[in-house]
């Protein structure tokens, strides 16, 4: 069964990455789907041909205090060779437009990027963005999404050299390269994610109350980025109940907990601005923006089936990808279907970069050695 799921994740990114590869190639030539198809044959071939890389742990600390440098210069001049100016994605113009508005004094969510977007994420996601904003280059920000991937792969004490093979799959991708060139941050958002998980379950054998406070705060101010990101913790809690690790005392702990610093993010920005705020706000912009919200709720009560399907908490990083796949994916086919196949992929009605949510949770089951992640007590359900 662990080997279903290691081909699987494999599979959905290869789709995803293929998806950008036909999609942006084919602005170049005529040949895209063959090139396409050929790079993820060669993906798909370095993966299966991984082991031959024999790095020990201690020279994998060298060449990441090597190659992380190198990885940010060569990012700084992937930005200089694609100025924003050529950048027809707009998330480091909302993230501008949302700090102009809060430092002079404006409702943030009536800001309007450069194509007329308002911003769509929670408070935290714009906080977090906040020193890239007084560096007055957003790209910095994307930066971070591969740095925190490795800092997850390393707190799960996944061997070097499987470390490094994640890297370079995750470099080595088209939809990376299209993330650092339009300034996306959605790989480090869902890395945070990931890396939240593994805190919570190492947490778990540690049983000392203060890390349900720790869990809290860090769930509270994680789930005030992007509300689709609710599904990993869905699963998580879920599993959490079901193997008895936490009391549902504990879980309603957590819970109001979660609720109380999640709604404290608003707070410096809907203080003078409570009336706006009741017209307009993310919940509202968010509800229509990918689809309707009787699809977006169906997905996540989908979500609930997962009590069913996880028997160990590596399952829960699996489903987390799976569900946000299938969430993204069904946004995708809604909009062929409303839109049509050409308009959806390739005029871009669809925004086929949320698949990226994903992506962080595949790649981490693929590096597993085996269905309980190193270090993580798994209380089998």
């Amino acid at each position: 069964m662990h080997k279903i799921k290691v081909t699987s994740s494999l599979l959905f990114i290869v789709f995803v990455n293929f998806l950008f590869l036909a999609k942006y190639t084919a602005r170049f030539t005529s040949y895209s789907l063959m090139i396409s198809l050929a790079i993820s044959i060669i993906y798909c071939l370095f993966y299966y041909y991984k082991d031959v890389l024999k790095i020990s742990d201690k020279k994998l600390n060298l060449i990441l205090l090597l190659a992380i440098p190198c990885y940010v210069i060569g990012a700084a001049a992937l930005f200089r060779l694609f100025p924003l100016s050529g950048v027809n994605v707009d998330r480091y113009s909302v993230i501008t437009s949302f700090w102009d508005n809060f430092f002079q004094s404006k409702y943030v969510y009536l800001a309007k990027s450069h194509q007329g977007n308002m911003p769509g994420p929670m408070p935290f996601y714009f906080i977090l963005a906040l020193p890239f904003y007084f560096l007055r280059e957003l790209g910095y920000f994307s930066i971070m999404g591969p740095v925190v991937f490795i800092v997850a792969l390393k707190y799960a004490k996944i061997e070097g050299s499987r470390i490094i093979a994640g890297i370079l799959m995750l470099l080595g991708s088209g939809f990376m390269f299209w993330e650092l060139v339009s300034r996306s941050n959605i790989v480090l958002n869902s890395s945070l994610i990931l890396l939240s998980l593994l805190f919570f379950i190492k947490s778990i054998a540690i049983e000392k109350k203060t890390h349900i406070l720790f869990n809290g705060v860090i769930i509270g101010l994680l789930l005030s980025t992007r509300n689709v990101l609710i599904i990993p913790y869905i699963v998580l809690f879920l599993h959490t109940l079901k193997a008895k690790n936490y009391s549902i005392t504990d879980m309603i702990q957590i819970a109001m907990l979660i609720v109380f610093i999640f709604a404290l993010t608003f707070a410096p920005f809907v203080l003078h601005h409570f009336s706006e705020f009741q017209k307009i706000n993310p919940f509202i912009i968010q509800s229509s923006f990918l689809m309707p919200g009787w699809l977006s709720i169906t997905c996540v009560v989908f979500t609930l089936s997962a009590l069913f399907l996880t028997k160990s908490y590596a399952d829960v990083f699996y489903y987390s990808g799976l569900y946000l796949f299938i969430t993204i994916l069904t946004y995708l086919i809604y909009h062929i279907c409303i839109d049509g196949f050409n308009n959806s992929l390739y005029n871009s009605s669809v925004d086929i970069s949320y698949f990226l949510l994903c992506i962080p949770f595949f790649m981490y089951c693929l590096f597993l050695e085996k269905s309980v992640p190193k270090g993580v007590v798994d209380v089998k359900s």
